[in-house]
């Protein structure tokens, strides 16, 4: 196979001398609708779901927004299903948007995520966690304010639906997430993304034991009446690979360790180039598709050389991003003329909405080269401290000039669901 990395639906080729790492190879379920349902009727560590919503008079059915990539039109209708089945009417559902601190979708939005019929049916809202009315409901034991959604907080009964993939900081996403950070009010997404919160040792990629990042996501939601949730690992090509429902740790936990070890690749040298693909939809933005750059050189074991170049490939048609997190991750960066007077502005004062992405990248930045790959905006580009390629072979001979004509090179055709690093 001719080595490639994604950009967006795009495949870009990547000469064939370097060493590549295939996209995680998740099948499809031979019966998606039959598994989600046996999920639903047969869950972990709760109570059927018809069951646990008997007598409920009001339920939040939390879903996360179009950054991710969750088949949530799949699944919520047998969600509502079986709230009809415990005496649940369509009018004492409310669907919640988990937007955090992305910008509030659009009611074409809205229908595209949930599907047209669902989103006629039931009262759907947006959790935006500045703009939204936000319920306190305690402090944590770690000091952070405990804000939530008005409709999650005062729900009989919350649901969670999403999806479990590596996640930065969570180690997985799914689970509690898609409320405790997805609802939030920006007060607690402000406590739980402080960069010196996230800078214990603990806080990594596909880690669940031990990582306070998940432990106060779990607090957080214990708060609010989140009693069940339903989660998927998505396919190679948007499908559901997995299915697991009740309990949203059980979940989390199951779907994590079935899927686990085929994000995870591992290698014995490091590499002085790592060109990282970036998929639909996270290539639409720079705040979101740098994530790419940070599952690289903010491992536990960076599988990328100290001075070394990592890249991603996007064509960035939101530029840093429309939502007020996006804006100020993008200004703090254009702003800052060295990227380790970020770090160390982010480790004394409050950095704003998307501030925790912008020190993650600057961060990065102290440490390696950083670029894109792309049809984005160069200036752009550049104006954030970030190098700039039209092409994949113009990041390799950038690589080539500085670390010389041996420098070896890797193609991690997903950047976001593979997971490199040394062997520790």
């Amino acid at each position: 196979m001719t080595p490639f990395v994604l950009s967006g639906r795009r495949c870009l080729p990547v000469e064939s001398a370097c060493e590549f790492e295939r996209p995680t190879r998740l099948a499809d379920l031979a019966d998606p609708s039959a598994a989600i349902a046996a999920a639903l009727d047969e869950p972990l560590g709760a109570p059927p779901l018809a069951e646990l919503a008997r007598g409920a008079r009001s339920v939040a059915v939390v879903v996360p927004d179009a950054t991710r990539d969750c088949p949530v039109a799949a699944l919520l209708p047998p969600v509502l299903e079986r709230l009809a089945q415990a005496g649940v009417s369509d009018e004492q559902v409310c669907v919640v948007i988990g937007c955090g601190l992305h910008r509030a979708t659009t009611a074409a939005e809205k229908a595209a995520l949930l599907g047209a019929a669902p989103a006629a049916r039931v009262r759907v809202v947006d959790a935006q966690g500045i703009d939204q009315t936000s319920v306190a409901l305690g402090a944590a034991a770690g000091g952070g304010v405990i804000a939530m959604n008005d409709d999650v907080a005062r729900a009989d009964l919350v649901i969670a639906v999403g999806i479990v993939e590596p996640h930065l900081y969570a180690g997985f996403s799914g689970g509690v997430k898609a409320v405790a950070i997805g609802c939030a009010g920006q007060e607690t997404i402000a406590w739980t993304h402080h960069p010196v919160f996230l800078d214990q040792p603990a806080v990594r990629l596909c880690r669940l034991d031990g990582n306070p990042f998940q432990e106060a996501l779990r607090e957080i939601a214990a708060a609010t009446t989140l009693r069940y949730a339903l989660n998927v690992v998505v396919s190679d090509g948007g499908g559901v690979a997995g299915v697991a429902a009740g309990d949203p740790a059980a979940v989390q936990r199951r779907l994590a360790d079935d899927h686990g070890a085929a994000w995870i690749r591992r290698h014995d040298e490091p590499f002085d180039l790592v060109v990282a693909g970036v998929p639909t939809p996270k290539d639409r933005s720079l705040y979101q598709a740098s994530r790419a750059a940070t599952y690289v050189g903010l491992a536990a074991h960076p599988v990328v050389a100290d001075g070394g170049l990592i890249v991603c490939c996007a064509d960035l048609p939101l530029g840093v991003g429309d939502g007020p997190g996006e804006t100020n991750f993008g200004a703090l960066l254009a702003a800052t003329e060295r990227p380790l007077d970020l770090v160390a502005r982010g480790c004394v004062e409050p950095l704003g909405p998307g501030g925790q992405r912008a020190y993650m990248v600057a961060k990065l930045m102290t440490r390696y080269r950083v670029g894109m790959v792309g049809g984005g905006d160069r200036r752009l580009i550049e104006s954030l401290g970030l190098l700039a390629y039209t092409t994949v072979d113009e990041a390799v001979a950038a690589a080539r000039r500085v670390r010389g004509p041996g420098a070896r090179v890797l193609a991690v055709a997903d950047g976001l669901d593979t997971i490199v690093e040394l062997v520790g």
